[in-house]
């Protein structure tokens, strides 16, 4: 029920993950969790999305701000814990994944940092004006599915629709957000060939 606002010309730290990287008991748990905070704000399930839009709106900024940063961090820890087939450890599949991040770089957007993990990739971007994150993150999950699952004969969804996506609103928060992607890799224990790392400035 989260309101989020779309801007062209501003960064974005994007995580997105494969369909199994969280296991269904984990997730349950997450829905469960935040159906009753929503509730303990007074916003139900069978309401209506624009009355839960509204009453989230109210809650105070700090209050929200705080519930989605557990949140995420709940989410990375989990991530980090490699569930999952982790295709994304094969460094042909990472490849893939990694060039369709860099592709449309300077056309549809500007690429900043980015890690791919075996099971979930972490992103800096900024989408250029006219083009919108949600368009761009649509056409690199589309690209790097297919071929990754051409290269895995495998088939049906690799990636999960949602993503976590956040706005980068300071200095001081894009440079932790760009330790927190280098040092990813290692706070995981994964060797130099589970993961891919780009540095780009933006």
């Amino acid at each position: 029920a989260c309101v989020k606002s779309r801007r062209s010309e501003v960064v974005y730290f994007v995580t997105y993950r494969l369909a199994d990287s969280i296991p269904r008991r984990v997730m349950e748990g997450w829905d469960e969790e935040r159906a009753n905070w929503l509730a303990g704000h007074g916003i139900a399930l069978g309401m209506s999305e624009g009355e839960r839009e509204k009453r989230y709106a109210a809650i105070s900024t700090a209050k929200r701000s705080a519930f989605e940063r557990e949140q995420a961090r709940k989410l990375f820890v989990e991530l980090d814990q490699c569930h999952g087939t982790c295709v994304l450890r094969d460094s042909e599949a990472s490849a893939i994944v990694l060039n369709s991040l860099k592709f449309h770089d300077g056309t549809r957007l500007r690429c900043g940092d980015l890690v791919v993990m075996p099971n979930h990739v972490h992103w800096l971007l900024m989408p250029v004006d006219g083009f919108e994150l949600e368009d761009i993150l649509y056409s690199v999950k589309r690209w790097s599915a297919r071929r990754i699952n051409q290269l895995k004969s495998r088939r049906g969804k690799l990636w999960q629709r949602e993503s976590f996506d956040h706005i980068v609103r300071s200095p001081e928060e894009y440079e932790r957000i760009r330790k927190y992607i280098q040092n990813n890799p290692r706070q995981a224990r994964l060797r130099n060939s589970e993961f891919a790392y780009l540095r780009s400035d933006l």
